[in-house]
């Protein structure tokens, strides 16, 4: 079976996205997601998907923007498919934010489409990455010292709805997918900018080759089955053990301090994420090895990552929430201590 076509009926056999659901397709007009908007299509009738169409315009490439969402649009109509589009400015966003151009476009990308499935009703949210996309994320991950969940690179499943069911299939399966149906794409012009460190690592990958590339794609995947790995024992080990409030999260420091090093890199990162800026992680992994390293000290202890996140030891607890919140919740005792409970998922006040 084509590599597209099979990873769709896959998604549908593991609930990836249920079968009779509602789906929003986000549809830049790209190879990618041209793929991913025919092959749903082709498969709909068998999987029973309700699909829609999503198109979000950065507000960056004026005409050339607009001839992007005419392209969507028409395809959504002779497809008979409800199309939404939205339009952000991402520079502005950037400005606002205090992101790179990339980032911001990224952040209202997933805002948009995140309004759009409200809008509709949609419990998941379709992006067109794939293979090659995970690979580049891998080595501009490994560039700026990320952990294994940034290694591991795009997500299959979000906690938001969103689902990535093209990861397995490489560009040049996507490419010889549209081929053979005679499907036209645009072409998206910043692709070519070498300023951008993705577009980088896309053209030193194109020159070392598709055995290059394919065991790279390998690592990946074996990455994000350790990372599947350790998100299931942090749902087991360390959620018992997080207590969220208004005022910031508490955990248990003397079990984070135990952990093995890359499930405490997944651990300060996901309890660090709720006061991160938007767009931004919540720290540097420079950052991350230090409270590492004062965490196996055993004494207690003040850091501040990016001067806004606190994290702050006192006896067996570990305090993390934004600096502006001042000395610390009153909710606990500062010397506190935990008891495992017997539920797996995080307690909030």
């Amino acid at each position: 079976m084509d590599a597209v076509l099979d990873s769709l009926h896959r998604a549908a056999a593991t609930d990836l996205i249920p079968a009779g659901g509602s789906l929003l397709l986000a549809v830049s007009g790209g190879a990618d997601s041209m793929a991913l908007l025919m092959g749903a299509v082709e498969i709909r009738g068998a999987t029973g998907w309700r699909l829609s169409v999503g198109h979000v315009d950065h507000g960056w490439r004026g005409k050339e923007a607009d001839q992007d969402v005419a392209f969507v649009a028409d395809y959504a109509r002779r497809l008979a498919l409800p199309f939404l589009v939205r339009r952000r400015d991402a520079r502005r966003a950037a400005s606002e934010l205090r992101l790179s151009p990339e980032a911001a476009a990224r952040h209202v990308r997933y805002a948009e489409l995140a309004d759009m499935a409200r809008e509709i009703g949609a419990s998941r949210i379709a992006t067109a990455h794939q293979r090659d996309d995970a690979v580049e994320s891998l080595l501009l991950a490994r560039s700026r010292r990320g952990g294994l969940a940034r290694l591991a690179g795009p997500r299959e499943r979000r906690d938001d709805g969103v689902v990535r069911p093209l990861l397995s299939v490489s560009r040049k399966e996507i490419l010889g997918f549209l081929s053979q149906r005679a499907v036209g794409f645009r072409r998206d012009a910043t692709n070519g900018n070498l300023a951008l460190p993705r577009n980088r690592i896309r053209r030193e990958l194109a020159a070392a080759g598709e055995h290059a590339v394919s065991e790279i794609a390998h690592e990946v995947v074996l990455l994000a089955q350790e990372r599947t790995r350790l998100d299931q024992e942090y749902t087991g080990r360390i959620a018992p053990g997080v207590r969220r409030g208004p005022d910031g999260t508490a955990a248990d420091a003397v079990c984070l301090a135990r952990c093995p090093p890359e499930l405490q890199r997944l651990a300060l990162e996901r309890l660090a994420a709720p006061f991160a800026r938007p767009g931004r992680a919540p720290m540097t992994g420079r950052e991350r090895e230090q409270i590492r390293a004062l965490l196996a000290s055993g004494a207690d202890f003040r850091f501040e990552a990016g001067r806004r996140i606190r994290f702050e030891r006192r006896g067996s607890v570990l305090w993390i929430r934004p600096r502006a919140t001042g000395r610390g919740p009153t909710v606990y005792d500062s010397d506190a201590t935990f008891a495992t409970p017997s539920v797996a998922g995080e307690q909030r006040l």
